[in-house]
């Protein structure tokens, strides 16, 4: 019998949870830094996140280079070994991806193939994410509702400055 395409893959939706470093006092992100008390991960692999982050900047020079190649191969192979942790603890519907600032090492995406170790932690991404989802479809809404002569703007609270896409940024010397 010859293939005639009514064959389907079972087609999961994964969400990318994406882990560095980058001050945001938790090295777990969407597209936002998601902070530790929400994220229900375990409290060991909490602290373990946590004390990765802290020996990164204490393996950086002044110049935010690494002091050695040592202090960038032990980052990498700690963070490859806790992005495997994120992911078995989140389960198979996330996958959890691991970008090092070591020089020239690939981008590391890990995926597991259970179902979530920890249902707390799967649960709390999973509301983060409907929360997410939520906040783009009301952007997508205003978008619609706004009309096709629009323009986005971002408004600064603390300076009061009103920034647009067709408009430089506000300089030092332009206020008051």
């Amino acid at each position: 019998m010859l293939y005639d395409g009514a064959m389907t893959v079972e087609e999961r939706k994964t969400t990318t949870v994406r882990m560095f470093p980058d001050y945001g006092d938790t090295v777990l992100w969407l597209v936002f830094p998601v902070d530790y008390e929400d994220s229900g991960l375990s409290s060991e692999l909490i602290s373990q996140l946590d004390a990765w982050e802290r020996s990164y900047y204490q393996a950086l020079d002044a110049d935010f280079n690494w002091k050695s190649a040592e202090n960038a191969r032990v980052f990498t192979k700690t963070g490859i070994d806790l992005a495997g942790q994120v992911a078995n603890e989140l389960g198979e519907e996330y996958v959890v991806e691991f970008a090092s600032y070591e020089h020239a090492a690939p981008t590391y995406t890990v995926q597991s193939r259970r179902p979530a170790d920890n249902e707390s932690a799967a649960a709390a991404f999973s509301t983060l994410v409907a929360e997410l989802e939520a906040e783009e479809e009301r952007a997508s809404q205003l978008a619609a509702e706004a009309g096709p002569n629009a323009r986005w703007t971002a408004f600064a609270p603390l300076s009061g400055d009103v920034f647009t896409p067709e408009s430089p940024a506000p300089q030092p010397e332009d206020r008051d």
